[in-house]
């Protein structure tokens, strides 16, 4: 056991933070990138980043869709603040990559669990990632996958999964594990005979949706909410629901009006998968007294979610969308059994 402060300390990434000082690297709004890497750090060479929703979202808005103005914008954020942190969105995403060296600590406290040479994904955000990119390679617009030489560097606290064994495409696997907290969530706070609504019909929310489904039959219902009509019948016609309702959510009372006409009652959960902001009171409209609102989404208010559950005098828990739980990157992992859920991140 480690007794020194200052390793302790460096166990959770704070020698990095650069502005300000002594705060953990996801509240800095500059990191140190730098080499060598210390005894308490990992080391990784970095072939793909897959940013979040929300932060994608923001990149196409700001670069109307152009691909080699989205590298430009993604090079210059990790140039200015040493790591894929938005500062629009305060949002960042995950990395591919191959494990390139290994601290000491590593080694003394996981004996051969990681060896040089092992392909991972990271399941810590890229906000509290210090990064060096050398060059932007490539942007695939449709799966917000960025290609990139460049490298990482993690702490013995942060979590990544090493992928080597498994059997799908890395760059599936990578897109999955980005939203791997979503399931995991869902799959701990559904039951049988529940009525979930999935908001949004994206990446979190398929396998949101695919985890409810199963845990709620046979006797509850999953609804999925959305925008798009070609999403909604992608979820519909693969049997990853039981409704697909084509709404803005943005707008909440036609929201639920559109919910009441099919539904009987209000949700148990509401799991808001959006990647826009002003969801968060069809969220709350939705969940009935006593149920769960969990906002996976990284474009939610959390000040406005709380003061609209106020008003609405609605007892239900809020829950923030935690992207950790113990071996969640596994129940991710499983939903690409599922045909269907596997081409949806295939495309």
């Amino acid at each position: 056991m480690i007794s020194d402060l200052k390793v302790q300390l460096e166990f959770l990434g704070i020698h990095r933070s650069v502005d300000p000082k002594n705060v953990l690297p996801q509240s800095a709004n500059v990191v140190d990138n730098s080499l060598p890497i210390l005894d308490s750090e990992i080391l990784f060479e970095v072939n793909s980043l897959n940013i979040d929703s929300a932060s994608f979202k923001n990149l196409l808005d700001l670069s109307n869709g152009s691909k080699e103005r989205i590298k430009e914008l993604v090079f210059n954020i990790v140039k200015s603040k040493g790591k894929m942190h938005n500062p629009h969105t305060n949002s960042g995403g995950v990395f591919r990559g191959v494990i390139k060296q290994i601290g000491k600590y590593f080694k003394e406290f996981h004996g051969d669990k990681y060896k040089v040479g092992s392909n991972v994904v990271s399941l810590t955000s890229l906000t509290f990632t210090p990064l060096y990119i050398e060059k932007v390679l490539d942007v695939d617009i449709h799966s917000a996958t960025v290609y990139v030489q460049g490298y990482a560097i993690l702490f013995l606290n942060s979590p990544f999964a090493v992928i080597d064994d498994i059997e799908f495409d890395y760059d599936v696997v990578m897109k999955v594990l980005d939203v791997a907290g979503a399931p995991a969530q869902v799959a701990r706070y559904c039951k049988i005979s529940d009525y979930v609504v999935i908001l949004g019909a994206g990446k979190s929310a398929i396998l949101s949706a695919y985890e409810a489904y199963k845990r709620v039959k046979p006797t509850g219902k999953v609804f999925v909410i959305s925008k798009f009509q070609e999403e909604l019948d992608y979820f519909k016609n693969n049997n990853l629901c039981d409704y697909a309702i084509l709404s803005d959510v943005t707008n909440p009372v036609d929201t639920f009006a559109k919910y009441l006409e099919i539904s009987d009652r209000l949700a148990d959960l509401v799991v808001n998968c959006t990647n826009v902001s002003d969801t968060e009171a069809a969220t709350i409209l939705l969940t009935r007294d006593g149920g769960k609102a969990y906002f996976f989404s990284m474009a939610t208010s959390f000040q406005k979610a709380a003061l609209q559950a106020e008003g609405l005098a609605k007892n239900i828990e809020l829950i923030i969308g935690n992207g950790y739980y113990p071996e969640h990157y596994k129940i991710a992992l499983n939903c690409l059994n599922n045909r269907a859920v596997y081409e949806f991140f295939s495309k």
